[in-house]
């Protein structure tokens, strides 16, 4: 008999078989999760998640289930969770549509498992240590919308193993270390809407990658390595909003097709190579909200049309080569908060319109050539939260209508010339936490008021001509971190306050170069937080305070140059104390006493300088193991005592070491040779004994010999290397009783460098560095040489007892600026390949036993300043030619045979030797010469196809101005040219020197002199002009470094256009007729090396006291 099954019974059965199939699903779920979890390190946010709690699976931290109780989605965003994904059960949840997993301490690689999650559409691994490859399996997701792996430190997989994926809206892998081209499988992943590829290592062109993604909204590219020209079907992508490709290696101009972009509101190219004028077509980006080209090379002015972006609120052109005033509709954007212009070339003053950009928070103008008064409306930016105006032109004085800005919070308006007392509402700024205003004419005493910016940390007041004592209301800035009042200018005296000790924030103090006087103030010794300590070139007085040894974060101290006395306390040099000190300067002091043992404590210092005191005493034994650490030691002008330490390690690191002007005897130590990186040594002017060391040559590195003045003898003899000290360039062993030949063989390598030999540390909170310094014998007289050490090529073998011939191998010295083989027992004759020497300024062979006539070849020296060739037996005619005809009769005393000019023994009527100038012949048309003839005969390769030693053109203006489009060095100096200076000179657009010096030039300075320079954009870097006026368009010459309109009729004061010239290194304006005061913008001029104002009218107080002249 048959049995059937009734309908209801078999609904019963399924819903049986489904429910018990769930609850085993569930299960399954629930004890992956449990396994997973007891991988990871122990956390509570995982509690809930236990075998005993499966009934509540879908209520556990982070789960979420579908309507069959199955998990759908695992969200541990930001549960501190750490482990790896490696024991995840991919194939235990095959309803899962979101897993996230962001913001956690996940590390290891991706399982290539994860294909697994089938129906998953958001997949977010973001913010974890993730590594190793991305696995090309994540491609199988094809129903995924959301894939973001970003912030990991995934590494390129090989791409072409990955499928498109049809339904990726956004994909992220920013912030990783993904190192190859463009993934091809993004190209054909259309439906993308989010690209971010940002902060990686891709690389090559992007041409034709992004023509499938027109669904595309933003696309980040910032900061990789791609390169080419603007990636051309980016311009196709007419959905795009957002676009950044800063930060890359693009170039070439942007294409004028941008404007198809009509729903871009962000664009960011800052920081890429793009260069030319911006299109036209930009302007036409009415949507655009940011606009971000920093950091480029555009040009050009900004159009007028600008005024067509009414929606932008962020515009940073900064670090371009844009020029010419603002225009005018800028001020029309009146949404505008953010506006960057800084380190261009804009000029002109700042319109009162800017007053219309109401809603400006952030007004950076920096590094411009801005000028005139702050326009009065400025203060009327009632939001502005930075104002950066520093390094500009603009003058006048401050309104006090500054205080208006209520919602400021930094105000830099450094290296300007803004004058006056600071504005009393300045110090009514609440907010204020930034206020530099250094390197300006600001005057009159600091206003107690300052104490009312309360949440002050920067302050900025140094290089102006403040004066008075130290307002003590300074002191109540707690949240002070930086303070400089240093320099001359300000005339800061009296003591310093007690109360110093209250700014316990204080990371940086510097009060260099002011006038004050009395103690250190021991409440010093409560900055606990102090990295920087600056008090040098004051008249502070006692011993260096034990309350320093207290700040023990402490990494600059420099109290040169005062009249601290008294012992180097030993607790200074305590490791424990000072952990992180690099660089103490104690030089120019009192100090005495020895040094304490426990100075070889401070393992981490790296520069420093106890010289000029009266510190005495054999070093201690452990000294040389400084030197593993430091790299710049100066002992020079003490009376230290003993022999030099042995024990220099092959560690070595030292760079500098200068021991000059002490008691140290004995002999070199050789452990020295371990110092391979020793570029500069001096020991001269002690008691070293012994023969010249033959480890010396070890020292490939070395540019600066000084063995001067000690007790050292013996003949110098090479190695057997072919090329010994190969970077040498000053060498001087003078003053000893070195024998034998003459060693110039061994230094035939001498040439001039740009190193400028300091040390610099620029990793802190804040830079500083450390200008080497040796003393040598510069034309007859024994200076200093710091700031222009890189210059001089020198060798003085002077007060020896050398002998024989001067070699013929001297000529090859063709980079030697002094040279001094004076007071030896040298014969025979004056090589004549010194003319070689063309770079030759000083020439001492006096006091030996040379003999016959004086080459004549030597005239070709036309750098010669100092010629000294007495106490010889030199014979003939001297040379009348070149700088021969500017020397006087010192330069050759005690030669009895020698006639001549300046001799007042006239020569017999005989012929005379020809006066050879270089290696050509020279007509001699008389004593002056004019614009006529032309002698152009100064080193091959300077005029391009012209190998004659010079050329007469006898036309009625010189042509040379016109033939020679290349000619970059014209020098006429010492000849007999009259007239005025042709202003056809403007033609020479490539001039970079220039000397008419020691002629009869009559009249002015013509303007073209000046704008030949501008007009043709060139910059020239030497310029030597005698006669005329000084032109006030001169400040046009930025990149001028020498300058001299010495020994001329100039007249009138000193153009202020002059204190422009910020790369000056020289500058003569002596024996003229100039009246009025010295520039007040003198100080600009930081890179000068010599100033000559002498045999003038100039009058006025006079606040520059320092005078570099070599």
């Amino acid at each position: 008999m048959a049995h059937f099954v009734r309908p209801s019974h078999l609904l019963l059965f399924v819903f049986f078989l489904s429910s018990l199939e769930s609850i085993l699903a569930t299960r399954q779920e629930g004890e992956a999760l449990v396994k997973w979890k007891n991988s990871l390190a122990p956390s509570s946010f995982l509690h809930s998640w236990s075998l005993t709690n499966l009934e509540n699976l879908c209520k556990w931290t982070g789960i979420t289930c579908n309507s069959a109780g199955s998990v759908s989605e695992i969200n541990l965003c930001e549960k501190q969770l750490d482990g790896m994904l490696s024991e995840f059960g991919f194939t235990s949840f095959p309803n899962l549509k979101n897993l996230t997993l962001a913001d956690n301490f996940f590390s290891g690689p991706i399982p290539p498992a994860i294909e697994n999650l089938t129906q998953l559409q958001y997949l977010d691994l973001s913010m974890n240590s993730l590594n190793g490859p991305i696995p090309f399996q994540v491609s199988h997701l094809q129903s995924l919308l959301i894939l973001n792996l970003s912030q990991n430190a995934l590494q390129a997989p090989n791409w072409s193993h990955f499928s498109p994926m049809p339904f990726l809206r956004i994909l992220d892998l920013s912030f990783n270390n993904l190192v190859s081209k463009f993934p091809e499988f993004i190209s054909n992943s259309h439906s993308l809407t989010h690209l971010n590829l940002s902060n990686n290592k891709f690389t090559g062109h992007l041409v034709h990658k992004f023509t499938n993604l027109q669904n595309l909204e933003t696309l980040y590219l910032q900061i990789n390595s791609f390169e080419g020209p603007f990636p051309p079907d980016i311009v196709q992508l007419s959905k795009l909003k957002r676009l950044s490709l800063s930060c890359n290696k693009f170039s070439g101009s942007i294409p004028n097709d941008v404007r198809l972009l009509f729903g871009l509101e962000s664009l960011n190219l800052g920081n890429n190579s793009f260069e030319g004028p911006l299109p036209p077509d930009i302007f036409k980006l009415s949507k655009l909200k940011r606009l971000v080209l920093w950091s480029n090379k555009f040009s050009g002015s900004v159009s007028n049309d600008i005024g067509l972006l009414s929606e932008l609120e962020t515009l940073h052109l900064y670090s371009n080569f844009f020029e010419g005033p603002l225009p005018p509709n800028l001020f029309k954007l009146s949404k505008l908060k953010d506006l960057t212009l800084s380190s261009n070339k804009f000029s002109g003053s700042i319109h009162n319109d800017i007053r219309l950009l109401c809603d400006l928070e952030d007004l950076y103008l920096a590094n411009n050539s801005f000028e005139g008064p702050l326009p009065p409306d400025i203060f009327k930016l009632s939001r502005l939260k930075r104002l950066f105006l520093w390094s500009n032109k603009f003058s006048g004085s401050v309104s006090n209508d500054i205080g208006l800005l209520s919602e400021l919070e930094s105000l830099d308006l450094n290296s300007n010339f803004f004058e006056g007392p600071l504005p009393p509402n300045v110090f009514k700024l609440s907010k204020l936490k930034i206020l530099s205003l250094y390197e300006n004419n600001f005057s009159g005493f600091i206003s107690k008021d300052i104490g009312l910016l309360s949440g002050l940390e920067t302050l900025y007041l140094d290089s102006n001509f403040f004066e008075g004592p130290l307002p003590p209301h300074i002191f109540r800035l707690s949240k002070l971190r930086d303070l400089d009042l240093s320099y001359s200018r300000n005339l800061f005296e009296g003591s310093i306050p007690i109360g110093l000790g209250l700014l316990t924030n204080l990371r940086y103090l510097d009060l260099y170069s002011n006038n004050l006087s009395g103690y250190i103030p021991s409440d010093i010794g409560n900055l606990k937080l102090l990295e920087g300590l600056i008090l040098g070139s004051n008249k502070l007085t006692g011993p260096v305070s034990k309350i320093i040894s207290n700040l023990t974060n402490l990494i600059y101290l420099d109290v040169s140059d005062n009249s601290l006395s008294g012992n180097i306390q030993s607790d200074l040099w305590k490791y424990n104390d000072h952990p992180t000190l690099e660089y103490i300067n104690l030089s120019g002091n009192h100090f005495t006493g020895e040094l304490p043992t426990t100075i070889c404590n401070v393992t981490s210092l790296s520069v420093l300088d106890l010289s000029n005191n009266a510190l005495s005493g054999a070093l201690p034994n452990c000294f040389g193991n400084l030197a593993d650490g430091l790299l710049y030691i100066n002992l020079a002008h003490n009376q230290f005592r003993g022999t030099i330490p042995t024990t220099f390690s092959r560690s070595c690191q030292l760079t500098y070491l200068n021991m000059d002007d002490n008691e140290f005897e004995g002999l070199m130590p050789p452990s020295l040779a371990n110092c391979k990186h020793l570029k500069i040594f001096d020991i001269g002017n002690n008691k070293i004994g012994g023969t010249f060391p033959s480890w010396l040559y070890v020292l490939g590195e070395l540019e600066v010999l000084v063995l001067k003045s000690n007790k050292l003898y013996g003949t110098i003899s090479g190695r057997s290397s072919e090329d010994p000290f190969p970077k040498l360039r000053i060498v001087d062993l003078s003053n000893n009783q070195f024998t034998g030949h003459l060693p110039i063989q061994y230094f035939k390598n001498m040439k001039s460098t740009d190193n400028l030999y300091r040390f610099q540390n620029d990793t802190r909170v804040f830079s500083f560095h450390y200008e080497a310094a040796v003393s040598l014998t510069v034309k007859g007289t024994e200076y200093e040489v710091k700031k222009i050490l890189h210059i001089y090529t020198t060798i003085d073998l002077s007060c020896n007892k050398f002998q024989g011939e001067i070699p013929d191998v001297i000529g090859e010295l063709r980079w030697l600026a002094l040279l001094n083989l004076s007071h030896n027992s040298l014969t025979g004759p004056i090589p004549s390949l010194l003319r070689n020497m063309k770079e030759l300024q000083s020439l001492d062979l006096s006091s030996n036993q040379l003999t016959g006539a004086i080459p004549p070849q030597l005239t070709a020296l036309t750098y010669l300043e100092v010629l000294n060739l007495s106490g010889n037996h030199l014979s003939g005619e001297i040379p009348q030619k070149g700088q021969f005809s500017t020397f006087n009769n010192d330069s050759y005393l005690g030669n009895s045979a020698l006639c001549g000019s300046p001799l007042t023994k006239k020569c017999a009527n005989t012929a005379s030797p020809p006066q050879e100038v270089g290696n050509g012949d020279e007509d001699d048309a008389g004593d002056e010469l004019t614009w006529e003839a032309i002698v152009m005969g100064y080193g091959c390769g300077l005029i391009c196809g012209l190998s004659s030693a010079y050329i007469v053109l006898k036309l009625g203006k010189p042509w040379c101005f016109i033939l020679f489009p290349n000619l970059n060095y014209f020098n006429l100096s010492y000849n007999s040219f009259t007239g005025l200076i042709p202003p056809d000179i403007e033609n020479l657009t490539e001039l970079q020197y220039l000397d008419f010096s020691s002629n009869k030039l009559t009249g002015a300075i013509p303007d073209q002199v000046i704008w030949f320079l501008v007009i043709r954009n060139r910059s020239i870097t030497e310029v030597i002009l005698l006669r005329g006026s000084i032109p006030n368009d001169i400040s046009v010459l930025r990149d001028l470094e020498i300058l001299d309109l010495s020994s001329n009729s100039f007249e009138g004061i000193i153009p202020l256009e002059l204190g422009f010239l910020n790369k000056l290194s020289y500058l003569y304006l002596d024996s003229n007729q100039l009246t009025g005061p010295l520039l007040k913008n003198m100080y600009n001029l930081s890179n000068l090396i010599e100033i000559n104002f002498s045999g003038n009218r100039l009058t006025g107080l006079l606040f520059i006291l320092v005078f570099f002249f070599m």
